[in-house]
């Protein structure tokens, strides 16, 4: 029953020099054990302590939640799952006391003990105590991210999925951006146009700017400005469909652009060609930044942003397309690239696509294409 990614984890184990894994962050359970908890409302007040997956030398694993998240556990490819009473009022023991009891009684029942490989910033004093006192604790999260940037055919798979609900945002955002309405009235179609397709609530972050000094802030959350005739608006998309992430970014003009902000849109459109272009296994995450960043650079404009970054399971994953990074890309890595120009007296623009790397060079996974002006702008 166990799947590739969990034996990618237990690698990620070896390579550590232990000899079980214990994965405590919500995107590493997701992707070690398909168990997709609920994010949307932030960290569950149901649970004592992080949902976890243990991941043996084998590949094998098994997963400690709440009850509540029972039925998701089990969905995923777990061969043992173990809850505790998390809604009820009979026992009324605290949760946190009780999540360590389960965790004790999965480690003492699995034989987990020696060296075992956490990740340190979810990893909690209470699940250290539930272990044998022998055990012997060493950090697996730079193993981790090598495991998982490469990605498996089913990962791909779920990224194309969640390629297709961005560019559905995307039509939505076109057709719902115009004068007198709010950021947030517009990104409320937006966001029920992708929930819609995917058939069920969506957590979802991103941006959604309009006007000049929004859009040349970067990143920002929607808000009570009303759009405006000529405004540039930003709209950037990552929902998390079925427990991977989306990303996507278009950048477009209510009516006509002005000469300027045509311009950034425009070496924007040419920095993201050429990374499509030039995109291959061998570089360095440094190279390929350095890459695509010298057109923007080169057109004597500013891009303080990065120019992309691994996605999956996490939103932001390894490796960071930035200068100097040294990590090396490789076939079926999946990256989103977001090359961008801002001006203050301007205005911002970020263009972004999904890209996968293939043996020679990497296909485009978002099927959309960037607007400058729609076609109702204006009206």
């Amino acid at each position: 029953m166990s799947d590739q990614r969990a034996h990618r984890v237990a690698g990620a184990g070896r390579s550590a020099g232990a000899d079980w894994v214990v994965l405590t962050s919500y995107d590493a359970v997701a992707y070690g054990a398909g168990h997709v908890a609920g994010i949307e409302a932030g960290p569950t007040p149901f649970s004592g302590g992080p949902t976890l997956a243990v991941v043996a030398a084998d590949g094998s694993v098994a997963v400690l939640c709440n009850q509540l998240e029972r039925p998701a556990a089990e969905s995923g490819w777990a061969e043992r799952v173990e809850s505790y009473e998390s809604l009820g009022y009979d026992d009324l023991t605290p949760l946190e006391d009780k999540h360590e009891a389960a965790a004790r009684r999965l480690f003492t029942e699995l034989g987990v003990g020696g060296t075992v490989a956490v990740q340190e910033a979810t990893f909690t004093d209470q699940l250290a105590r539930a272990l044998p006192e022998s055990a012997r604790l060493v950090p697996v999260d730079r193993e981790l991210e090598g495991a998982r940037a490469v990605k498996t055919p089913e990962e791909i798979e779920a990224l194309r999925r969640c390629a297709d609900i961005t560019a559905i945002g995307h039509a939505a955002a076109l057709a719902a951006s115009r004068p007198g309405i709010t950021e947030l009235d517009a990104f409320a179609e937006i966001r029920c146009a992708m929930e819609n397709a995917a058939g069920e609530r969506l957590p979802l972050t991103g941006d959604y700017l309009s006007g000049v000094a929004r859009t040349a802030g970067i990143m920002g959350w929607p808000g009570t400005r009303e759009l405006q005739d000529g405004d540039p608006v930003i709209c950037d998309l990552a929902p998390r469909v079925a427990g991977y992430w989306g990303d996507s970014c278009n950048t477009f003009v209510l009516g006509e652009p002005t000469e300027s902000f045509e311009r950034l849109w425009e070496v924007s459109q040419r920095a993201l060609e050429h990374a499509v272009a030039t995109l291959r296994p061998g570089l360095t995450a440094g190279e390929f930044d350095a890459q695509v960043r010298g057109v923007v650079t080169e057109a004597g404009l500013s891009n303080p942003l990065h120019i992309g970054h691994g996605i999956g399971t996490g939103v932001h994953e390894w490796p960071r397309l930035v200068p100097g990074h040294p990590g090396r890309l490789e076939e079926d890595m999946v990256l989103m690239v977001e090359p961008g120009a801002y001006d203050p007296g301007v205005g911002g623009v970020r263009l972004e696509w999904m890209l996968r790397v293939t043996a020679d060079g990497c296909e485009v996974l978002s099927p959309f294409a960037h607007t400058l002006r729609p076609a109702m702008a204006g009206g």
